[in-house]
């Protein structure tokens, strides 16, 4: 019998057949799905889904158990009176999930870039790249964001590690891999995307350096040389005849072809690119464009995220887009924004259901005085009773503060 009922009410053992959501606006590969973990339970709630239906007959609730109800986080849904749980003691400071992952997803980073290092090392010096270690530390990030998807996507913007001949690969592996779990990718598919991202831009090793740092703009033979570096990749692996997917050969080789065709280095177009290439072509492009370089200044997200959007229909198909922009954020852990009040808050969380409206804490009243007590506030809650919004992003430069400060940091060592 299929029964409509809460999202909250949901228990382990229960299997709903639908989320009422397209595929764009759930967390699920599919609308349907045997409950197995709380944290199934918890992912809906986070996108804002409020009914689910079931199949009584398929659900297999235990018979002499009790049932197992899903309590929602803090100031992710909104509760009634009756429903709310005794008063419990206030911790002394406001904590978030994504704050409790970042000291592990630190020290996942931290090993996997020493491992980047060394991949570019070996390829500059055309010795044997270790494979099972590039494995070992994806397996470590894919665990990471299994356990919390933006812990390892917000460790980006908060801290600084070495330049981006390093960083890069890494951070584009994060991304893709943090992505793919919101596309519902398995831990498999994941891996693989993993490990396609961090050798994605190897052949780079075999560009002329004059052309990989050259501030001012290519000459089209310039230009012609470094869109080598994608087959370059793809040619390293063959040529060490590495033990790996034949999907993360073509993750490298094809994470700058585009959707008309006018991407390289075989110019694809449209299904003819690998989903898993696709979404390391978005994550290259948004670390690119957010990244400091020698040349240029890093973007802000939302700003890198504006121009992604301009290549919607064009160089990535449009559901590609959206899916990216859901997963990175418009306003990613670590943003400083000004509220329409006149509040300066630090970005905590996002609510990938309501993207305008994450999880902050408020640092700072509107005279611009900052707190000793910030105040952990979910805005999608929130919005309704103070009408709280964000107004606008605050540049680094301009906020007087390290945001950093204000996550769980002091134990990333």
């Amino acid at each position: 019998m299929i029964k409509k009922i809460a999202t909250k009410d949901l228990a382990v053992g229960m299997f709903v057949t639908d989320v009422g959501r397209s595929w764009l606006n759930h967390p699920w590969k599919s609308k349907t799905r045997l409950l197995t973990d709380l944290a199934e339970i918890r992912e809906l709630l986070d996108y804002g889904i409020e009914e689910v239906y079931i199949d009584t007959e398929k659900s297999k609730l235990p018979s002499s158990a009790p049932k197992q109800f899903y309590t929602p986080k803090p100031g992710t849904v909104r509760q009634s009176t009756s429903q709310r749980p005794a008063a419990q003691p206030k911790p002394p400071e406001p904590t978030t999930y994504l704050e409790k992952e970042l000291p592990k997803a630190y020290k996942a980073y931290t090993k996997a870039l020493d491992t980047s290092k060394a991949l570019v090392a070996a390829c500059y010096m055309n010795k044997r790249i270790e494979v099972s270690e590039v494995q070992e530390n994806v397996d470590e990030l894919v665990e990471s964001v299994s356990r919390n998807q933006d812990a390892l996507t917000a460790l980006i913007k908060l801290k600084s590690f070495d330049d981006y001949t390093y960083t890069h690969c890494l951070n584009v592996s994060v991304l893709s891999i943090s992505t793919g779990k919101a596309l519902g990718l398995s831990d498999a598919d994941l891996r693989i995307l993993g490990m396609g991202t961090m050798f994605h831009d190897l052949g780079k090793t075999r560009i002329p350096s004059y052309i990989l740092n050259k501030p001012g703009k290519l000459t089209d033979d310039e230009f012609a040389i470094m869109r080598n570096h994608a087959a370059l990749s793809a040619d390293i692996i063959l040529e060490q005849k590495l033990n790996v997917d034949d999907q993360v050969i073509k993750v490298a080789r094809f994470h700058h072809e585009r959707m008309d065709g006018s991407g390289y280095p075989d110019h694809l177009r449209g299904e003819e690119i690998p989903p898993l290439a696709t979404i390391c072509g978005l994550s290259d492009v948004y670390d690119a464009l957010t990244s400091d370089r020698v040349y240029h200044k890093g973007k802000l997200p939302h700003d890198a995220l504006k121009f992604i959007y301009s290549l919607r229909g064009t160089h990535f198909e449009p559901s590609w887009v959206d899916r990216f922009v859901q997963s990175v954020g418009i306003y990613p852990p670590g943003s400083v924004v000004e509220l329409n009040s006149g509040h300066v808050a630090v970005v905590m969380e996002i609510n990938h259901g309501s993207l305008l409206t994450p999880v902050i804490k408020v640092v700072a009243d509107p005279k611009g005085v900052i707190t000793n007590k910030p105040k952990l506030v979910n805005l999608k809650d929130y919005a309704n009773n103070s009408g709280w919004t964000i107004k606008r992003v605050i540049p680094p430069s301009e906020a007087g503060f390290d945001p950093a400060y204000y996550f769980n940091l002091k134990d990333a060592k």
